[in-house]
């Protein structure tokens, strides 16, 4: 009795079709938490500082107040920067550092200054400060108009201020004393907002995010990696 032979197993089609491989990238990123609550309310009583300088809640404590925006806002500003940079958010570790840095020329020179007119060089100083800080509130308008509110009315300060140094007309300084009061205002709300998102699910206050930004906050996880290949660190160039 002939017992049937088994055929030898024949790979199917699929089994013979190559397979193309992607290429993959993997991106570790340690956790840590978000720096803008701290940035955001270091901010908010520097501009309160600055305010109460110009409008003259402070009189004849320039120096004091010199002292409290470099050795207490400019720190706490500086380690924003840095967390924000680590944390990959470019737009904000940017806007961070440039503040961060000009809290300290600001104090410095309220401390070294001598009494008498405004020196030029803060005047243009102002000037360029306003004109970055634009085009920082034109990309930060795309995703989030709330930042974006708080960078236009420090740009409108700066300019303000330059102006004031260059005519040394009164109004105008008490002008910005006012716009640097509801840059307090705003900035404080920000902090406050980012630090309740942080620590109760959802927004509590809202943040007026949109597009990317809202979908990196509120979408699955893997909304926010589009991109991520062409982002400093991951890319072959910067």
């Amino acid at each position: 009795m002939n017992t049937p032979q088994e055929e030898p197993f024949a790979p199917s089609s699929q089994a013979r079709t190559p397979v193309r491989l992607e290429p993959t990238i993997g991106v570790t990123m340690r956790p840590i938490g978000t720096a803008l609550p701290l940035g955001y309310f270091a901010f908010a009583l520097g501009m309160m500082m600055l305010a109460g300088d110009v409008i003259g809640w402070f009189d004849g404590e320039e120096k004091l107040v010199g002292i409290v925006i470099a050795a207490y806002v400019f720190p706490l500003q500086l380690v924003a920067t840095v967390m924000a940079y680590l944390g990959r958010d470019t737009v904000s570790g940017t806007t961070l550092g440039l503040f961060s840095t000009s809290w300290l020329a600001f104090g410095l020179l309220d401390v070294f200054r001598s009494p008498g007119p405004e020196p030029t060089v803060l005047g243009v100083f102002s000037l360029a400060f306003g004109v970055v800080i634009l085009g920082l509130a034109v990309v930060a308008s795309r995703n989030k108009p709330l930042f974006a509110a708080v960078l236009i009315l420090c740009t409108a300060r700066a300019v303000l201020d330059a102006i004031y140094v260059f005519t040394d007309v009164s109004a105008l300084a008490f002008a910005t004393g006012c716009i640097a009061l509801a840059a307090s205002v705003a900035a404080g709300y920000l902090g406050l907002s980012l630090l309740f998102e942080n620590a109760w699910p959802g927004a509590v206050l809202p943040v007026f995010r949109r597009g990317p930004a809202a979908a990196a906050l509120e979408g699955e996880i893997t909304t926010s990696r589009a991109g991520i290949r062409a982002e400093p660190g991951v890319r072959d160039q910067l």
